[in-house]
């Protein structure tokens, strides 16, 4: 067996390396507050029966962008943003860019573009009676993808 045919420990992806930019309009903002990022697309199936098969097949019909972002409550910027649709205006939809490089890693780059991003929850204050900082999550959702740059295949 040759030495190749086995990932080594330092081509695995430090998630320290990501970093989370959000545009609105035409301003760019580093979302250095944030501290988890969790995005995927979830396939939306239909059930298909049919007569001499016991098995349930299933056909995918759809699929929708899903995830989460999450980060330190810093500053007012959701509330800012979120008010608007609240008082009867405009809702929010923005795009996210996140980039991955582990410069240990043979993989190389990763940079993904989602965009029509929606928060589900708009943060206000999370606060405790404890040594805790204060922090925010939300849901959200998103209606398009880009993989600007793929990983480099091993």
């Amino acid at each position: 067996m040759a030495l190749n045919e086995f990932m080594n420990g330092r081509d695995a992806i430090s998630t320290k390396d990501a970093k989370v930019f959000m545009k609105i309009g035409d301003q760019i903002i580093v979302m250095s507050d944030t501290n988890k990022i969790k995005l995927k697309i979830e396939k939306k199936k239909t059930d298909v029966a049919t007569f001499g098969d016991h098995w349930k097949k299933k056909k995918v019909t759809g699929v929708e962008g899903t995830g989460s972002l999450s980060g330190y409550l810093i500053s007012s910027r959701w509330l800012k943003y979120g008010l608007p649709y609240v008082q009867g205006g405009q809702d929010l939809y923005f795009t996210i860019q996140v980039e991955v490089e582990d410069k240990t890693s043979k993989s190389g780059r990763q940079v993904v573009t989602v965009g029509e991003v929606n928060l589900d929850d708009i943060p206000i204050i999370d606060a405790e009676a404890d040594d805790g900082v204060m922090e925010w999550e939300s849901d959200l959702t998103f209606e398009n993808i880009h993989l600007d740059t793929p990983f480099d295949e091993q």
